[in-house]
């Protein structure tokens, strides 16, 4: 199944990003955010993410972007939906039990989430085999990583089905093979900023 359409749920920083390349990929996206003034600041951040896209040889012809007034309308036709909502339990559950009903047979619902489980997060689906975890580094159209990961209650081709997904936008994925907290860039960057602290207060080096 081709990625033709995309859904972006949560359109903060994060999503708008998301936005962004995958407009940039020539994808439709379409876009969903209670915020009343969501769509005003995504097209502006479109606007700046642009000439960075350009120069990075990321951006393809026939793209198109459109705001909706649902969760439901983002996700009815999208074939690969990222989500981004706030990360609270209860925001997550709430967004999937609302989405479910009208998900496209096939399609891959990813969550950019760093600090929550997927096990805690599959607890708000009826049947969660076609949801996984896809984190990203901010700025995700920038910065090419995202961390990928399912379980046994993931069906066997959604994750191969994400790679293909992300590496035709750009993307470079890792797999997980066991859920930690804080995956893994995090929890490497977390032991850096660690040693970076003892160094600074040991007197090895100056914090500048």
């Amino acid at each position: 199944m081709a990625f033709e359409t995309t859904a972006v749920l949560g359109a903060g920083v994060i999503g708008a990003s998301w936005a962004s390349l995958f407009l940039a990929a020539g994808k439709c996206v379409q876009v969903f955010d209670i915020d009343p003034e969501g769509e005003a600041k995504v097209r502006a951040y479109v606007d700046a993410a642009w000439p960075v896209l350009q120069d990075l040889g990321l951006v393809k012809n026939g793209g198109q972007i459109r705001f909706t007034p649902s969760l439901a309308a983002a996700v009815a036709d999208a074939d690969f939906i990222q989500e981004n909502v706030p990360e609270r339990i209860h925001i997550k559950h709430a967004t999937f039990a609302e989405i479910e009903p009208y998900l496209k047979a096939g399609a891959i619902v990813a969550s950019s989430a760093s600090g929550l489980m997927v096990k805690e997060m599959q607890a708000g689906w009826q049947d969660p085999s076609r949801f996984i975890l896809g984190h990203p580094f901010n700025p995700p159209y920038l910065i090419p990583l995202v961390e990928l990961l399912g379980n046994e209650k993931t069906a066997p081709d959604v994750l191969s089905r994400a790679e293909d997904f992300y590496a035709e936008v750009g993307k470079v994925t890792i797999r997980l093979h066991k859920e930690v907290p804080g995956h893994v860039a995090n929890r490497l960057q977390a032991a850096l900023w660690r040693e970076v602290l003892h160094l600074a207060q040991e007197g090895v080096a100056s914090v500048e």
